[in-house]
């Protein structure tokens, strides 16, 4: 009996968008430029340029969706607020499409509006071999309209107990424009390491994300410094474990 074939494809796109799972041997690849687009009032219209490296033709499928945070994660949702075109067309090997995303909505005065572009290899039935697992690729990239007069992020974070074994890192931001952090690194007061993330995390304006983190504080009246790194600079904060009186009745 012979096994499937399967190698291992990489989407390149310098520190983006998604982990990608092994894939059959004679799957393709996309390559996507820019990694995230930015509108605004005064650029109302940006181009992707999707291209096709590898030696099988694809059928690609794109969408995009309003994004926001609801209760402590991502939500996405129809909209009509961005137009893409072409939102579907087939790349032949060494070929590329340039997509065009149109903003057909005022920019806000007042916060940064984020979307997403969701760009998803359509599965041909006619080139999937019998008893072969076929993963299609699926990514996705940012979309953010500027408001007419921006600031910038403003971060604050509050530490909770969730549960005995768990921690939860709340952060909101609460300026006008997103924070895209890049670590974060929590310690003890003698400084001894408590819980790490090591991946890019968004936190749209006027919103809040919720990172959950293993590790249980043996003395919770005690602080914690927390060090991060984000596009606009590091970050640094001491907190207290906020005390919630349902977690703590639980923890009895």
């Amino acid at each position: 009996m012979i096994g499937p074939r399967t190698s291992l494809i990489v989407l390149i796109l310098a520190g983006v968008l998604a982990v990608l799972p092994p894939r059959s041997a004679d799957a393709g690849e996309f390559k996507i430029s820019p990694i995230r687009v930015d509108l605004s009032a005064d650029r109302p219209i940006g181009v992707l340029n999707v291209s096709n490296p590898s030696a099988a033709a694809l059928l690609l499928h794109l969408e995009v969706q309003a994004w926001d945070h609801v209760a402590g994660s991502d939500r996405y949702m129809h909209t009509r607020d961005v137009l893409l075109n072409p939102m579907i067309f087939e790349l032949e090997p060494g070929q590329q499409q340039l997509v065009r995303i149109g903003l057909m909505r005022p920019a806000s005065s007042e916060r940064e509006l984020a979307y997403r572009v969701f760009i998803r290899e359509v599965p041909q039935r006619a080139k999937q071999k019998r008893r072969q697992i076929t993963t299609v690729l699926h990514v996705s990239l940012p979309v953010f309209v500027a408001p007419r007069e921006a600031g910038g992020p403003d971060l604050d974070w509050r530490l909770e107990q969730a549960g005995p074994t768990g921690l939860a890192l709340w952060v909101e931001n609460r300026g006008d424009l997103h924070a895209k952090v890049l670590s974060i690194a929590l310690r003890g007061p003698n400084g001894e390491p408590l819980a790490a993330i090591d991946r890019q995390i968004y936190v749209l304006p006027g919103q809040s994300r919720r990172l959950d983190l293993p590790g249980h504080l043996t003395d919770p009246d005690e602080p914690v410094t927390l060090t991060a790194e984000s596009r606009d600079g590091p970050l640094w904060s001491v907190l207290r474990l906020v005390k919630n009186a349902t977690v703590e009745g639980a923890l009895r």
